[in-house]
Order: C-alpha cells, then structure tokens, then sequence
C-alpha cells in the first residue's frame, strides 16, 4: 500500500495531515497481518518548483508574484507489529522551499507523527499524534499539533473504510489572535484494484476552528477525491495520480476590512507522474491549480504550481 508525507505547503490544513498519517496507518494495517520485526524507510529528495502566485494562507497574504523555489526534502518512516493485531507506526519528515528571489516566503516544516492501532477483527481501532513546526524567512511562525481517534474496515482487500474524529491547536508565533482549536470529522472510502496497483478515493470531512479572536472562527467543509494507478512501461515502473479538493469556509465573526462576516470557497485540481529508474532512485512532475474565491480580497486569488522532484529511498 502506498506511503504519502505531509505536503510542503504554506498551509498546513488538517485535512492534508490527517490525509498523510491515513496512509501510514493503512500501510501498517493491511501489508502485514503476522507479528514483525521493525523496520524503518528512508527517502531523500531534492528539485525545484514554479509557483505562480506566492501566498502566505494562514496570514490572508497574497503577493501576485512568481517565483522558482529549490526543494529539499528528507524523512524516515518507521513501522513494527509487537504482535499480530497490533501496529505500530511513527516518522519524521523535514521539507523546505526556498525562493530565489522572495526570501519572506522562504518555508521549512519540521512534522513528527505516531501512530497505533489494533485489529478487533470487526473494526481496526486506532489513534495518532502530528507535531509540525513551521519557519517562515527563518523565524518560527506556526506550531500545529493534531491528536485524532478513527476505526477503520479493510473488506477483502479491495474496500477500505475509515471514520475519524480530529482535534487541532494551532499556535502562531507573534500572532497571538490567530492562535485557535479546531475539531472535526472525517471520512474516507477507498477501492482498491489491479492487486493494489490501483486505487479511488472519496473523502468528506467537516470542521469548526475556534480563535482567540472571533473574526477568525469558522465553520468548512473539505470534499476530496483522488484516483491512482501503477504501470509498467519501457521495463520502467510509473505511477499517475489525479485528484480534486473542494474546500469551504463560512467565518462567524465581522471581518475588520470589510465589515462583513467572511466567506472563503476553494476548487484545486492536481495531477503527478513518477517514474522509477529503479527501485530507489525515482522522478516526480506534478502540476496543481488553484482558484480561490473570497468576499476578502487578500484571499481571492489564483495559483498554479508545478514541480520536478528527484527522489531516492533506502
């Protein structure tokens, strides 16, 4: 089953942590059904990106500039089952972007996540832990931890079910009123195909973050569906991926810049290719549009990112 890492990304939504540790937690899950010894992954990679619209999203800072960021990524995933319905998980991941012209959206997150689940035969239930630190132009700026609780159901291998209830405390460094707690739902449907080659996911979940300022708190939805699939081609393994993400955020509190309660919706479309050269040594092209629509005009805008990536495991 696949691994996935936290995005590098000036936001850092819940949705994609809990979308990150999901995965670790259906890898620990369905690949090994016997006791086990530890084992630990690691993987390095390094590229460049093309952001066409630089953007601070948790300070409503838009820039309308472009520019090209060298990425610098490493992380280690560990996994051990003590026993055969026990799973253990856990990792630690450094991303970094750095622009070659606009140092004030220089970013690095530092995340460190753990997992446990156990297998009641009727229902996996399981807990995990996200610890992400964000550094913006080289100054501390966001510390985000989310703890979350989720049973799951993996039905011949082919369907794979998951319900989740998260809880989030975000603390932004000089930004005292923006320091909130956000809690939530989650569910994930997932069909697998092709001997897990493939695979479609479908997504919802929902969630209200509560601010130390009111103009801040907010009640969203997140819908999300992905599709992904494995090929060999040229002797070479590939792997396409195609996926959508709507978001909605309904703010409770006036707005100061335009006396108004705030209403924030977002559509983005993202696709990627991988070729492995080998088994460790890979290519990554991604490409991801973004069109977000706001009564506020720092967060009306348009993005489009694209990306080469160089990765190597081992």
């Amino acid at each position: 089953m696949p691994r996935s890492k936290i995005k590098t990304s000036i936001s850092l939504k819940a949705s994609t942590i809990a979308f990150a540790i999901f995965f670790q937690s259906l890898n620990g899950y369905a690949e090994n059904t016997s006791a086990s010894k530890p084992t630990a992954d690691f993987e390095v990679s390094a590229g460049a990106e093309q952001d066409s619209n630089l953007n601070v999203v948790e300070l409503d800072k838009n820039s309308n500039k472009s520019d090209v960021a060298t990425l610098l990524n490493a992380k280690v995933d560990a996994s051990w089952k003590p026993a055969e319905k026990l799973a253990l998980s856990g990792g630690y991941a450094y991303t970094s972007k750095t622009y070659k012209e606009n140092d004030a959206y220089n970013l690095a997150i530092h995340q460190l996540s753990l997992d446990a689940n156990y297998d009641f035969t009727l229902l996996t239930a399981g807990a995990n832990y996200n610890n992400a630190k964000a550094i913006l132009d080289g100054k501390s700026f966001l510390d985000l931890q989310q703890n979350s609780f989720y049973l799951a159901k993996l039905i011949n291998n082919k369907i794979y079910l998951r319900a989740a209830v998260n809880n989030q405390e975000k603390r932004f460094s000089g930004l005292s009123e923006r320091n909130a707690k956000n809690t939530g739902f989650a569910g994930d449907f997932f069909v697998f195909s092709n001997s897990g080659k493939t695979f479609v996911n479908f997504g919802v979940s929902n969630e209200k973050e509560h601010a130390r300022a009111k103009q801040f708190d907010y009640d969203g939805i997140n819908v999300k569906a992905k599709a992904s699939h494995k090929f060999e081609l040229m002797g070479k393994e590939n792997k396409v991926q195609a996926g959508y993400r709507y978001l909605k955020r309904d703010y409770s509190g006036i707005t100061p810049e335009i006396n108004a309660k705030r209403y924030d919706t977002g559509n983005i479309a993202e696709a990627s290719w991988e070729i492995s050269f080998t088994p460790k040594i890979s290519l990554e092209t991604k490409l991801e549009r973004g069109k977000y629509k706001s009564n506020l005009e720092a967060a009306d805008y348009s993005e489009t990112r694209a990306s080469l990536l160089l990765k190597a495991r081992f």
